[in-house]
């Protein structure tokens, strides 16, 4: 029974170690197959990165390709923008080769700057180049590049082939261009560079001589300033005329002339620190006028004013006052100056040319009126006078008619000199009343060209000339502003007066031209080489019924020269004369110029 029972268990156990052998060897199977479907995914994968490694090859291939292909474009604008740059450059450039030394190019510049043309460079060595004949031998400069791979000349003497002398900088470098070495030779045109380094050379010891002299200039400045300075103190201390003194920011006394002691009355241990208001009366206390004062001189830098002022003695005077304000560097307030003047005698006597003034103006209105009045009563007689002259002039003329043949001589004689008197008389009175017409016509200024009027004038004369021998001297005269209508009067009573006064002379010479005057007017002369006159009596000439000769001399009534007068005097000029007894004589007028253009050339 029993061994029954250990068989049973033993057969179980048998079949139980069996079953798990088999489960193990499945599961081995199916890692095996697990681990095959690995190796044929990394195999599946590896292709793929040959694939990949394949195309990379590929790309890389043609990156090559557009690489090579850059490069040569790269080095052909390379070369292009080297070619252009030695052909513009503005410095001369030599390519050597630099196994021979010889020259295989030349860039523009330096055939312009040297005067030799590309075919004569090319080809040889620098020496062998006449600028360069002075400078090492091509051998030893070669020498030198292999050595040290440079060479350089700073102040380099050249003479191009038209003789100019030139300086230069010359500097060579080695280099490989592909499978040689070439040397490129720089040659830079200092020759303006080295004159303006010699300019400002001479510059700076003109400079270094302006500053010793500028410096003892000042150093002699200084001692004169100091002295000068000194002066002025004493100056200002002295000064009586004149009350000059200093004033703090808040308007205190600190300093004190001896002008100030005599104007204000105050000594000076008196009045330093004290209110500079203390000169002002109450009222202008009250009105803050102190203060004022300071402060316009503080922002408009000084102030001015005339007003009363108080000495320490209570007694007021008028002053004028001039207020500076000082300031340092930096633009702080320092202080004030303040010059004050005793103008108290000025305004006494500016008060009494006022009141004078008045008084002449009231005069002048006074003399107007008397004026208007004598012209007017000139203006009356001479109207009233001409009815009794016509009746004389017409009852000598029917006596004459009526009982002249029955009269002697002597009474025929009487009736013309009546006759003859009363003509003139009725002259006197045509030209009383156009004097008096003169000062009451409005003067129209307009421009006259004095050319023009001169010659309309002296044809009005023609008639009186036809029979004498007179030679005229008429002169280029300016365009002038003044009324044409009174201007031609004036003409005419100036060259009939010349013409008068020259009757007895065989060849009368009348001149008429532009006299030298002052610079605000115009003068014009009418000269003659008549009777003339006694300088003495200059001032008679030109007054009413004023003669200096006979009427059985010249004919005349005495105002023509009055006229003239009276109308450059109304034009704001004046007149005058010269003459000589029996030698001649000029008459002047001038007419004031309104501007740079008028009453003048």
């Amino acid at each position: 029974m029993h061994r029954d029972e250990a068989e049973l268990k033993n057969q179980d156990a048998n079949a139980s170690g069996h079953s798990t052998r088999t489960e193990q060897a499945e599961a081995r199977t199916e890692q095996a197959e697990a681990r095959t479907e690995q190796a044929e995914a990394r195999t599946e994968q590896a292709e793929a990165r040959t694939e990949q490694a394949e195309a990379r090859t590929e790309q890389a291939e043609a990156r090559t390709e557009q690489a090579e292909a850059l490069s040569e474009q790269t080095i052909r604008a390379s070369e292009l923008s080297y070619r252009r740059l030695f052909e513009a450059a503005k410095d001369g450039i030599l390519i050597l080769d630099a196994a021979t030394g010889r020259i295989s190019d030349v860039n523009p510049f330096l055939i312009e700057l040297l005067g030799f043309s590309l075919s004569e460079m090319v080809g040889k060595t620098v020496g062998e180049l006449s600028p360069f004949k002075d400078i090492e031998s091509n051998k030893a400069m070669l020498e030198r590049l292999k050595r040290y791979g440079y060479v350089r000349y700073e102040d380099l003497p050249l003479e191009t082939t038209d003789g100019r002398q030139i300086a230069v900088e010359f500097v060579s470098n080695v280099y490989q261009a592909g499978d040689k070495k070439v040397i490129q030779c720089n040659i830079r045109d200092i020759t303006g560079r080295k004159r303006a380094q010699e300019e400002i050379r001479d510059l700076n010891v003109t400079l270094e001589q302006r500053v010793i002299e500028r410096t003892a200039q000042l150093q002699a400045a200084n001692q004169v300033l100091q002295e000068s300075e000194e002066r002025f103190r004493l100056l200002v201390e002295g000064v009586q005329d004149c009350a000059i003194f200093m004033l703090s920011p808040q308007g205190h006394v600190v300093s004190w002339n001896k002008g100030a002691e005599r104007i204000k009355g105050y000594k000076a241990d008196e009045i330093i620190g004290k209110h500079f208001s203390c000169f002002y009366p109450p009222e202008a206390i009250a009105q803050g006028k102190p203060e004022q004062e300071l402060r316009t001189a503080m922002e408009q830098g000084h102030a001015n004013e005339e007003g009363w002022r108080v000495r320490k003695d209570g007694q007021q005077f008028w002053a004028n006052v001039e207020i500076t304000a000082i300031f340092e560097e930096g633009g702080c307030l320092q202080g004030f100056a303040k010059i004050t003047r005793d103008m108290t005698e000025s305004k006494r006597s500016e008060q009494a040319i006022y009141d004078k003034n008045l008084e002449l103006q009231e005069n002048a209105r006074v003399l107007a009126r008397s004026n208007s009045d004598l012209e007017a009563f000139s203006y009356s007689v001479s109207h009233d006078l001409r009815a009794p002259l016509r009746h004389i002039l017409g009852f000598v003329d029917l006596l004459q008619k009526s009982a002249g043949p029955s009269l002697s001589e002597k009474s025929l004689r009487h009736l013309t000199t009546i006759s003859q008197s009363a003509k003139r008389m009725g002259d006197l009175i045509d030209d009383l009343l156009a004097f008096s017409r003169l000062g009451q016509s409005e003067i129209q200024k307009t421009e006259v060209n004095l050319d023009g009027l001169v010659r309309e004038t002296l044809a009005d004369f023609q008639a009186e000339t036809r029979e004498r021998n007179i030679v005229w001297m008429i002169h280029a005269l300016p365009v002038v502003r003044a009324d044409r209508a009174l201007l031609r009067l004036v003409l005419v009573n100036l060259i009939s007066n010349a013409m008068k006064f020259t009757s007895a002379r065989t060849e009368a010479r009348i001149e008429i031209g532009f006299a030298p005057a002052g610079s605000g007017e115009t003068a014009i002369f009418i000269r003659d080489n008549g009777a003339g006159f006694d300088p003495k009596y200059t001032e008679k000439l030109f007054g009413v019924f004023q003669r200096l000769h006979s009427q059985s001399e010249f004919e005349g009534t005495g105002i023509g020269l009055a006229n003239v007068q009276r109308i450059i005097g109304r034009h704001g000029g004046r007149v005058w004369a010269e003459g000589v007894v029996d030698a001649g004589a000029t008459f002047y007028f001038s007419l004031p110029k309104q501007n740079g253009s008028i009453n003048g050339h």
